[in-house]
């Protein structure tokens, strides 16, 4: 019992709060201008690159505006960055970075945007660079695509952000060493850039998406394919499989057999329809799960949980732990939530010694179960029958954003006590 109620020493204790503090940058709005945005001597930038100022805000506000970055490419350079330097005073542990992105589809040349930063241990951003590998540039957005980032500062004393466009350079016949550029240029925008210190203070947290059925029903007419250069391409594919005890996928159709007292886990990939050495292939921002937290990128990938045969599609309460592989408690409703609690309240309590067990009430209110410590700790699968969708949608990086959707699979949850009664004596 000791490791359990060092357990629930651990949950009582709170969680460190964090936000984030101003803005860093200066002119991150490009309200007038582009002003204290320039080139780095370090950066190998394409000679036809650009960079303007636009009246295209990215909240639409008049008066103001935003960064217009544009390139083309030949084999060796095929990027446009420009940046900002900002100084970081001793002692900040992380920071948050992002801003809005806007690439505008259908263009002949394939590319993608980028916010990107660079960490150095100097305070004016010269020498050695302090790698990150963030989320990736973002292609194919004919919206504003609002990102942020976390990174921790390490021991850095300045940072560089950065704005950047590249192009996917396309090899011409006759043309050995790349020299020719093919003249398609490559555009996107930038607006709201930012770099923030992650203070230790509460913060925003991000609204939850609302339980809406519809969006794992699948669209009546296919998904439609997408110019990406000269090609029309297909949508990715969105693969959902059960995971056995041993932790390998179940087959396909196979009706999984899962516990009450154990998460259901799932296997959750995510692929292209094309080889990587394809002109087609497009890059992916990659599955992350709808619940892991508030102050970085989004989740591309949320679940859905429906009863077996519910011709309404009633969304059933679930909670998604980060995979993989993903662990999937079933809450089910508040009743259903209360009893499976309090059987495990009873379990415990039962499970003392008789002079500890004197010390615990002998029964709980609902509330008081709900807000028990350990509650969010149980798992309580309410037993029938269930079938499982996943859907991902990406909206800050990437090429694909539409929503695509997984094949469903089917779970039996099978209902069992936590605490079995004791074995009958011969």
């Amino acid at each position: 019992m000791g490791l359990l109620w060092g357990f629930v020493a651990l949950l009582l204790l709170p969680a460190p709060a964090r936000n984030s503090a101003g803005n860093r940058v200066a002119n991150g709005s490009f309200a007038h201008d582009a002003a204290g945005w320039k080139a780095s001597e370090t950066d190998a930038n394409s000679e036809t690159g650009r960079v303007a100022w636009s009246r295209f805000d990215g909240t639409g506000a008049k008066g103001s505006g935003s960064l217009d970055l544009v390139t083309s490419a030949s084999a060796d350079r095929n990027s446009y960055r420009i940046g900002q330097c900002v100084p970081i005073e001793p002692g900040v542990e992380n920071l948050i970075f992002g801003g809005r992105v806007r690439v505008p589809p259908g263009q002949r040349a394939r590319g993608v945007a980028n916010v990107e930063i660079e960490r150095f241990e100097s305070t004016d951003c010269s020498g050695p660079v302090v790698p990150f590998d963030g989320l990736g540039g973002i292609a194919n957005a004919d919206f504003w695509a609002s990102r942020q980032e976390i990174v921790a500062a390490a021991t850095a004393r300045s940072v560089r952000l950065v704005a950047s466009v590249t192009k996917f350079y396309e090899w011409k016949e006759g043309d050995e060493i790349g020299e020719t550029d093919d003249g398609n240029s490559f555009r996107a925008a930038f607006d709201d850039l930012f770099v923030k210190v992650l203070e230790k203070n509460p913060p925003a947290e991000r609204e939850p998406l609302p339980a809406e059925p519809d969006r794992f029903t699948a669209a009546a007419a296919p998904p439609k394919k997408v110019r990406w250069g000269a090609n029309l391409v297909e949508p990715p594919l969105l693969s959902l499989a059960v995971r056995d005890s041993e932790g390998h996928p179940q087959p396909a159709g196979v009706v999984a057999e899962c516990s009450s007292l154990s998460a259901v886990q799932l296997e959750v990939n995510l692929k292209k329809p094309y080889s990587d050495d394809d002109p087609r292939s497009y890059p992916l921002e990659p599955v992350t799960i709808a619940g892991e937290g508030g102050l970085g990128p989004r989740p591309t990938v949320e679940v859905g949980l429906f009863v077996a045969g519910d011709r309404q599609r009633r969304l059933v309460p679930i909670s998604c732990s980060v995979g993989p592989p993903v662990e999937v408690k079933i809450l089910g409703d508040r009743n259903q939530r209360v009893g499976g609690i309090r059987a495990f309240y009873d379990c415990l309590r039962s499970s003392l010694p008789a002079d500890a067990r004197a010390r615990v009430a002998e029964r709980l209110s609902d509330e008081d179960l709900l807000g028990w410590t350990l509650a969010g700790s149980i798992v309580a699968n309410p037993a029938g029958e269930y079938e499982i969708v996943a859907r991902y949608r990406a909206l800050e990086s990437g090429f694909w954003h539409e929503p695509v959707l997984s094949n469903p699979v089917r779970i039996r949850i099978a209902g069992k006590e936590p605490c079995p009664p004791p074995a009958a004596s011969h």
